[in-house]
């Protein structure tokens, strides 16, 4: 097993949790002064934080897919000098598409393209780090997880909520980070799903059509306690495109299935 360098939306469910297990493997391996032996171990040494950054990504990818997750990494036993990205040559990446290319399929399809940087693709955390004040990393931070948050527990999504108000610094930049990460490491409260989806779905009832009206009541009348839908996330997506309502359409819950 390996870390890979492609994003997981290339990567197979098998695969996604195949790295997954190992990666929690290395980490802990990394904190040791006997690292296992494997070519991870010499590019992420001293390199833990870049494993937090991947494992972040593999379990978002693990929930946009409602696999199963449960494991967390504490961010706070990480060394503040551990963030450096490793060098990894572009020639590196390109093989490592055309070997998975001959294997089970991702969730999104492989672009047409030789350019590196469309495999690896940018997080959606170094999307809102262009903005100028810690205050505003939070805030673009929670309009992006909002209703990730939301679908597995509205306790801890009102917590962030008055953590939120009229503060931005960083100790609370770390807390917002550590309660994302413990929240995507539970399972969602048997209500959680259904209050995330009518909360989008108030955005959107009033301009609705009738036939999209009666396909969320559908949907709805679907819903098991404590489990995601994918496919009422794709048709959140769906009527928040139609109707240009840009938060919802950047929302991490929705954004992947515009795809």
């Amino acid at each position: 097993m390996k870390i890979h360098l492609v994003h997981p939306k290339y990567l197979s469910d098998d695969l996604i949790s195949q790295e997954h297990d190992f990666l929690h493997k290395l980490y802990n391996s990394l904190a040791t002064d006997e690292p296992m032996d494997h070519p991870d171990a010499f590019r992420y040494n001293g390199r833990r934080g870049q494993l937090f950054a991947r494992h972040r990504r593999l379990v978002e990818e693990m929930m946009i897919r409602t696999i199963s997750h449960t494991t967390l990494i504490d961010r706070r036993d990480i060394d503040s000098d551990h963030w450096s990205e490793p060098e990894v040559a572009d020639e590196d990446v390109l093989k490592e598409v055309e070997e998975l290319k001959d294997g089970p399929a991702g969730r999104v399809k492989f672009p047409d393209s030789t350019d590196p940087g469309d495999f690896t693709c940018l997080d959606v955390i170094s999307t809102v780090l262009i903005v100028r004040t810690e205050n505003d990393i939070l805030q673009a931070l929670w309009r992006i997880y909002r209703f990730t948050i939301m679908e597995r527990s509205y306790t801890r999504y009102r917590s962030l909520t008055e953590t939120l108000q009229g503060r931005g610094n960083a100790s609370v930049f770390m807390l917002f980070d550590l309660i994302l990460e413990e929240t995507f490491a539970e399972e969602p409260d048997d209500r959680a799903p259904a209050i995330a989806y009518d909360s989008i779905w108030e955005n959107l009832d009033e301009k609705a059509v009738a036939d999209e009206k009666a396909e969320y009541e559908r949907l709805v009348g679907e819903l098991l306690p404590g489990k995601p839908s994918i496919e009422m996330r794709r048709f959140l997506a769906s009527v928040s495109s139609r109707q240009g309502i840009e938060n919802l359409v950047r929302s991490a819950l929705l954004a992947p299935y515009l795809e």
